[in-house]
């Protein structure tokens, strides 16, 4: 079990051929590992969210390429998969008044990467360690 925090980078591209091909290519030439990613598609663009390690910071290379971005803290648990997960992550920061902003995962054979954004990431980090969510 890991929890730990990250950085969380909204996006904002054009919805057009080339578009992601354009974007990667900042975190190629900055040499920084998406550890995660999502995206909404509305029209003609679009809103990718995606995590990277806390020590990477490529806010300055986006602007420099021409991308209007949003960083903020996150979560990332990568944690054994199993049922019920999902809703007991949600149960334990519900239960301290902890509002969930953004949630996205996957799962990889029997494992699960979520990242979370909330409100009180300090809070947010110390329930989820110290719950037994994870035994």
């Amino acid at each position: 079990m890991s929890v730990n925090m990250v950085k969380q980078y909204s996006v904002f591209l054009v919805n057009e051929p080339g578009s992601l091909k354009q974007f990667s290519g900042v975190f190629i030439k900055e040499n920084v590992n998406i550890i995660a990613m999502s995206q909404e598609v509305r029209y003609d663009s679009a809103v990718i969210r995606l995590a990277v390690r806390n020590e990477d910071d490529i806010s300055h290379a986006l602007t420099a390429a021409g991308f209007t971005s949003v960083k903020t803290d996150a979560i990332c648990l990568d944690v054994p998969n199993r049922i019920g997960l999902m809703h007991d992550i949600g149960s334990v920061l519900a239960e301290n008044n902890i509002n969930i902003a953004t949630i996205y995962g996957t799962q990889i054979a029997d494992n699960a990467r979520w990242i979370i954004v909330v409100n009180d990431i300090p809070k947010a980090l110390n329930l989820l360690e110290s719950s037994n969510l994870f035994d």
